[in-house]
């Protein structure tokens, strides 16, 4: 069917993932490519270093180095290579860590979506009570899923896949089979971000003046975790938009819009100015039909 032809269906969403995992892939694509430009500096300097270079070295033979992070850092060429390997785990520890935040930013932002939408959700009557219409009608905080953000997003992932099932009825199976890396990924971000990359109660000794290990990830351990985040935010974001969202943040959108557009003309003409405030915000265009449909149905709420 031609985008002109596609029919509005209020639980069948026109567009293949949510407009909050869009962000979100934006936001991974931009850690990514980041993570790449280190990734390969690293190559090119390690390569270029292997043709002039030597273990014992001094670096002040091979860089320039400004004060305060001086020379007398690194004893040699050796002793500098292993300050890089440690700030490439660094690397790869925060960069888990800004995976996790955008995790986090996407369940917070999706699931309170989701249940506006479909509010009977709640109470075991999926798709039972338009969210749109209570929005419409209702005063103007009517929704309030706070807690079940809480619920979602703090803990160990054990009982936040519980809290999603309790909310939504079920999970993706990709959620409940990969708990054990969604922990690891849950334990590495609070160490960096609470504990200098240590084991925050290990950490927190009064009895002694040292420091302890850092936790340690690779680029494949990086990556392979990354993976996995990617693919469990797939996984709600299709389950979610297919089963409880459909074509709600299109309405939400068509609602907040409605109050500047003029109510003496035909209900067509809001259907265009819909169309083309939509296609600047960003979303997929879309076809006259399909927006004069969510106009109909809208309005005859």
């Amino acid at each position: 069917m031609g985008r002109s032809s596609y029919q509005f269906d209020r639980w069948t969403p026109r567009e293949r993932s949510t407009w909050v995992f869009r962000v979100f892939k934006k936001h991974n694509i931009e850690l990514l490519r980041m993570y790449t430009a280190f990734e390969t500096s690293k190559r090119y300097t390690y390569a270029s270093l292997g043709k002039v270079a030597a273990w014992t070295d001094l670096p002040t033979q091979h860089f320039t180095f400004c004060r305060p992070l001086g020379y007398e850092q690194f004893e040699n060429m050796k002793d500098w290579s292993d300050g890089f390997n440690d700030l490439e785990n660094w690397v790869n520890l925060n960069a888990l860590v800004a995976i996790s935040s955008n995790l986090e930013t996407y369940l917070a932002t999706v699931i309170p979506l989701a249940l506006a939408s479909d509010v009977g959700t709640l109470y075991g009557t999926s798709r039972r009570i338009d969210g749109v219409e209570i929005l419409k009608h209702g005063h103007a905080r009517a929704f309030d899923f706070k807690d079940h953000v809480i619920a979602c997003t703090k803990g160990d992932w054990s009982s936040r896949l519980a809290a999603y099932e309790k909310y939504f009825g079920r999970s993706p199976k990709y959620f409940s089979s990969n708990i054990s890396s969604l922990e690891r990924i849950r334990t590495i971000r609070n160490n960096v971000a609470h504990a200098f990359g240590r084991d925050i109660d290990a950490s927190r000794g009064l009895q002694e003046v040292k420091t302890l290990p850092i936790e340690k990830l690779t680029r494949d351990g990086f990556l392979k975790l990354q993976k996995t985040v990617w693919k469990l935010t797939k996984a709600i974001d299709v389950h979610l938009h297919k089963f409880h969202i459909g074509e709600y943040q299109a309405l939400l959108f068509y609602h907040q819009l409605y109050p500047t557009l003029r109510k003496d003309l035909h209900q067509s003409m809001r259907a265009i100015q819909f169309k083309k405030r939509l296609g600047t915000f960003g979303a997929t265009a879309a076809g006259k039909e399909y927006c004069k449909g969510l106009v109909r149905y809208y309005e005859a709420l």
